[in-house]
């Protein structure tokens, strides 16, 4: 099967796959598509993690402080 790949390429038309003639599905327009998280626009969805940082932000200098790592 590999003993002869160069003589593959350049027999026939110079190509070793088929192209299809045409598409074999039609496309439609159907427009702009947005996908929505919990049906939350992206700001909502970034205020949101920011919320989510500053809590893990809170709770990590907090166990920090309980486990005597950090003294303030």
């Amino acid at each position: 099967m590999f003993d002869d790949l160069r003589g593959i390429d350049e027999e026939d038309d110079g190509s070793m796959f088929e192209e299809p003639a045409e598409l074999a599905f039609d496309v439609e327009d159907v427009g702009p598509r947005r996908a929505y998280f919990l049906r939350m626009t992206p700001s909502q969805r970034f205020l949101i993690s920011l919320l989510l940082l500053g809590t893990v932000i809170v709770l990590g200098s907090m166990c920090l402080m309980v486990f005597q790592k950090v003294m303030i």
